[in-house]
């Protein structure tokens, strides 16, 4: 029995070695840049009787020029830096940056960045930025995001078990959502980092790790997904050179921003317009929007629109030259004191909703987003059906809202008052709305107002080119802020 347990115990340790010499060898000590159109290194291996096989994606990840190097680096810790620790953060790093290029040796550079980026974080801050802000710029940036689709799919095809994303310069927490649920791998594994921001070293030791993500990890079945949802208030790459940019113009647009919102806020309608075009604000009006509803019994009319930005309200308004109220599920008092229209908080009680919406549509125009949150990439979420409850025709808008360097959305409760603050700081904010035909709620033909809601949805969709999806607020929150999205409300101030 003895000599059966020796057995057995050389056997794991053999297997033990050749996993690490392989696998570390082969992959985490990659020697020299191969040419981009070279199939991405990988290797099979065996793990207490699990198949794998381990794909090496930095060179897909970083540009092929220098994927080890400061410059390539610097955009993706950058990102963390800011989005998940502040301006302030992202401006150490940036201060640190020629002492970085400086740095001959690899894993130096890499430990200083994750010290400034990661020191002091709780996980849950930098999972919120692999998952919500990287990869967007992974989509955009990436080296060749199809050959790491491709490398994923084809290695499934021979690999009964697990396939994994091995990278040796990035912390796992930083790419793992990437890979694992826009390309398609089934597990990641790469690079440690503690809260006191030390990066854990490459020397191959920690296998039982390699392991454990193997062994716990399922086959992803789901296959990748499109990227629809993502966050984070930086709409540019943070090379070093845009990011320097940034910092210096940084003064100049929060100055920007306040003599903006004075503009839109303090000026006559007649003169706001005009003035916030010599700000720097533009707004292009596209389609023929309907005159006032004739009489004082009439009411006004229901607009409908997908939604961007909170001000996605204020440029309809713009656009049509006259007053219009608006309503939101989610309303911080600073961007309630901020607005230059009414903006009335909704209850997500129906019958309370549908009251509130009813009053404000008798007194005059009403601009609705009945997708209930906004949405960057070119997707329409569902449209919510009580609007086409409230008129006989509601008349669809199509808007569009272009940033430069500052996204004007956020799911971060505490930086989500700033959102117009932010998006009036790009250099050349631009809003873009397009008036559509009216679409009849009621009468013959109609359907119900799921039907109406439905419609008016894939007509805006149409007019911007964008896909129409049923895909719902509480999805959207439950991916990038991990809630669903519930906004406390004080019901009885409005009733």
């Amino acid at each position: 029995m003895a000599t059966m347990r020796n057995r057995f115990a050389t056997r794991m340790l053999n297997l033990h070695r050749l996993v690490k010499s392989n696998l570390v060898a082969g992959l985490l000590r990659r020697r020299g840049h191969r040419p981009l159109d070279a199939p991405p290194p990988r290797i099979r291996v065996l793990i207490d009787g699990n198949e794998a096989t381990v794909v090496d994606v930095d060179r897909l990840l970083l540009k092929p020029s220098s994927p080890s190097s400061a410059t390539a680096l610097f955009p993706p810790f950058f990102l963390v830096a800011v989005e998940a620790g502040g301006f302030v953060r992202g401006l150490v790093l940036l201060a640190l940056y020629p002492a970085l290029r400086l740095l001959t040796a690899e894993g130096a550079r890499l430990k200083a960045m994750a010290m400034v980026c990661f020191l002091g974080l709780r996980r849950g801050e930098a999972a919120r930025a692999g998952r919500a802000v990287l990869p967007r710029y992974f989509f955009r940036e990436a080296a060749d995001v199809e050959a790491l689709m491709e490398a994923a799919a084809s290695a499934r095809k021979e690999v009964i078990t697990v396939v994994a994303a091995a990278s040796r310069l990035f912390p796992t927490v930083m790419v793992e959502t990437f890979l694992k649920e826009y390309v398609g791998f089934d597990a990641v594994v790469g690079r440690e980092v503690s809260f006191a921001g030390v990066m854990d070293d490459d020397d191959g030791d920690d296998m039982e790790r390699f392991r454990d993500v193997v062994n716990k990890t399922p086959r992803n079945g789901a296959g990748p997904r499109p990227l629809i949802f993502h966050d984070g208030r930086l709409a540019f790459t943070p090379t070093p050179a845009a990011a320097l940019a940034m910092y210096v113009y940084l003064p100049l647009a929060v100055a920007l921003s306040v003599l903006r919102i004075a503009i839109f806020t303090l000026l006559p309608r007649g003169v706001s317009g005009p003035a916030a075009a010599l700000a720097g604000v533009r707004l292009r009006v596209a389609g023929a929007p309907r005159p006032p509803a004739a009489g004082d019994a009439a009411g006004g009319r229901l607009y409908a629109c997908n939604h961007r930005t909170l001000l996605d309200a204020v440029a309809v308004s713009g656009a049509l030259g006259r007053p219009v109220s608006s309503v939101t599920y989610s309303l911080g008092r600073l961007s309630e004191l901020l607005s230059p229209i009414p903006l009335l908080p909704l209850a997500r009680e129906r019958e309370e909703d549908r009251r509130r919406m009813a009053s404000l549509l008798s007194r005059g125009d009403v601009v609705v987003c009945p997708e209930g949150t906004t949405c960057r990439e070119p997707y329409l979420l569902r449209f919510s059906p009580l609007f086409a409850e409230l008129a006989d025709e509601v008349n669809p808008v199509a808007v569009r809202a272009a940033a430069g360097m500052f996204y004007g959305t956020s799911t971060s409760p505490s930086a989500k008052c700033f959102d117009s603050v932010f998006f009036l700081m790009n250099p050349s904010p631009e809003y873009g709305v397009h008036f559509l035909e009216p679409v009849a709620t009621a009468g013959a033909g109609a359907g119900s107002s799921i039907e109406v809601a439905n419609r008016v949805q894939r007509v805006i969709a149409g007019a911007l080119g964008y896909e129409a999806t049923t895909l719902t607020r509480k999805a959207k929150y439950l991916l990038l802020a991990g809630n669903e999205g519930g906004v406390a409300t004080n019901r009885s101030n409005n009733k």
